[in-house]
């Protein structure tokens, strides 16, 4: 009986897991998905680097050089697995916000409309 090893990762392959989790984790940088052709992306700005995760492959870019690496298909998925799941956690906070924010409209409008009951009833 044999058993599958598994490859041990290369030192670029490990700069690659650790490079997207940090970004992932950053508020500050755009986290952006295109639906048709399943890219993954994390822009950050300030420092110009862009990283772009598609099937099967890693583009990483700033204003002087360009990354890029195949790789199989499972790693860039999982890669694209940690950065949908911090763009799902900043979504579930910007709709918790939305929802107060609807709440507090309302709540402000009724007091507005109750005041301006008082207002006629004075008069």
């Amino acid at each position: 009986m044999f058993s599958l090893k598994k490859k041990p990762l290369t030192e670029d392959a490990q700069h690659i897991i650790n490079i997207v989790e940090e970004y992932s984790n950053k508020k500050d940088i755009k986290k952006l998905i295109s639906p048709i052709s399943d890219e993954y992306f994390l822009i950050d700005s300030e420092n110009e680097i862009s990283i772009c995760i598609g099937d099967e492959h890693v583009t990483l870019s700033n204003h002087v050089f360009l990354y890029k690496k195949v790789f199989n298909l499972d790693f860039t998925d999982k890669l694209k697995k940690t950065v949908k799941e911090n763009i799902e956690e900043e979504m579930q906070l910007l709709k918790q916000s939305l929802f107060n924010n609807e709440t507090n409209l309302l709540s402000n409008v009724l007091k507005l409309a109750h005041n301006k009951k008082d207002i006629k009833k004075a008069s």
